[in-house]
């Protein structure tokens, strides 16, 4: 054999198995995204048939059968019932483990995060730890932030192997696309996420505290089948997620919803912004403390004056909220004030984006109806009829859960639709 063939024939062999490698490779991809796609849709729709993961993967039976036997083997998924029958046999309803996978959730606010595990039926397991931080102190924040996930991390009673990274709602204007957190964590170019994920190992995905909570009531809570809703959440702050044509709208840059922040009150109190006037100085757990601390200086008769005597930091705004529900005057006043000016706000809202449903979150909602219907009063006085008469006002059912499952819901979603 001469030496052109000889080069021919191992050049040629290279090739052919050089190829073969790419073809493999591109065929076990091509597999690993289609199991993606149906752990996706097993995990916002809980138990699925067959036929429908057929339909909405475009893929055949054959192949849908396939995965789904790989998966089972795999310990992602199992058979949890069987569905409604079209005349036959009923078909077996599929549904991911509770083990398939878990995910970090954080939940950071001003000055505390919260920090829970939680697994692929979007159960949290064990308890929530709460730490203090303090988030205007940037570096000190995302040392603390690091060393918390990854001391949680060290101590979790399941297989580490099956976690797939970490889900953070922080407040302020956040690009979720992008990692980046504006106000509180802004390190310029480098993302607060690309920062924790060398910190702690893991992949780290950040989302708006709002928009979780949007995003939560979206996938699992009130607003899942429905094409127009408002999320807000009242808390110290007042938050705002929006869901218009059955998705969460984030706007160009990620900051839709920043419905606090609207001037309402010239030359009113300054605000944390930096702007005066703004609806959450008037409508907020905030504005309801100013008020009871304001009535405490005039003398008002109320328990709060001796609460406020048995605290060291002063009264906080739930207990204004706990003093309503036992019946103090006073405090009802205060949180229908509130309430009112809530109100005005969001009746702004109703008439530039016409929804269907509202969704009230967060501590405060503990009041009930002695902050809807101060709400609801001033719907009627500053709502055109037709539009306010097409809203209903409901109370979330994940509440104080909703930012944790929402900054996990975003990190799942990422995680499946980018492996």
């Amino acid at each position: 054999m001469d030496l052109k063939k000889i080069f021919f024939y191992f050049t040629s062999s290279y090739y052919f198995k050089s190829v073969e490698k790419v073809k493999t490779s591109v065929k076990q991809t091509k597999k690993k995204l289609n199991k993606n796609k149906i752990i996706s849709l097993l995990y916002i729709n809980k138990t699925l048939t067959n036929a429908y993961l057929v339909k909405e993967t475009g893929l055949s039976l054959p192949t849908v059968s396939n995965l789904l036997s790989e998966l089972s083997d795999e310990g992602f998924v199992e058979i949890q019932g069987a569905g409604e029958s079209s005349g036959g046999r009923r078909p077996n309803l599929v549904g991911l483990t509770k083990d398939a996978f878990y995910s970090i959730a954080v939940d950071m606010e001003r000055y505390f995060g919260r920090i829970a595990l939680v697994n692929s039926n979007n159960e949290i397991v064990g308890e929530t730890k709460q730490f203090e931080v303090d988030l205007y102190n940037k570096e000190e924040t995302v040392r603390i932030l690091s060393e918390e996930i990854n001391a949680f991390v060290k101590v979790l009673p399941v297989n580490k192997s099956r976690l797939i990274g970490v889900g953070v709602s922080l407040p302020g204007l956040t690009n979720s696309e992008k990692g980046i957190n504006f106000n509180f964590l802004n390190f310029g170019e480098v993302s607060v996420s690309q920062i924790l994920k060398v910190k702690t190992g893991l992949p780290v995905y950040i989302i708006n505290d709002a928009q979780a909570r949007a995003l939560a009531e979206l996938r699992f809570g009130k607003a899942k089948n429905v094409k127009n809703a408002l999320v807000i959440y009242l808390g110290m702050g007042l938050g705002t997620g929006l869901i218009l044509d059955g998705k969460l709208y984030q706007g160009t840059d990620g900051f839709a919803g920043e419905f606090s922040h609207i001037p309402v009150v010239d030359n009113g109190i300054l605000c944390h912004c930096g702007k005066r006037g703004c609806l959450e100085t008037i409508a907020s757990g905030a504005a309801l403390e100013r008020l009871a601390l304001e009535g405490l200086e005039r003398g008002e008769h109320t328990e709060l004056a001796t609460i406020a005597r048995n605290k060291k930091k002063g009264i906080f705004y739930m207990d204004v909220v706990e003093s309503a529900i036992r019946g103090d005057s006073f405090a009802i006043d205060t949180l229908s004030q509130v309430g009112s000016e809530l109100g005005r706000g969001i009746a702004m809202l109703i008439q530039i984006l016409n929804p269907e449903l509202i969704i009230f979150g967060g501590q405060m909602v503990k009041a009930g109806h002695l902050l809807t219907i101060p709400v609801e009063h001033s719907l009627i006085k500053y709502c055109l009829n037709d539009l306010r008469s097409s809203v209903k006002i409901e109370i979330s059912e994940i509440a104080e859960k909703a930012s944790l499952i929402g900054a996990v819901i975003n990190l799942t979603e990422n995680i499946f639709a980018t492996q």
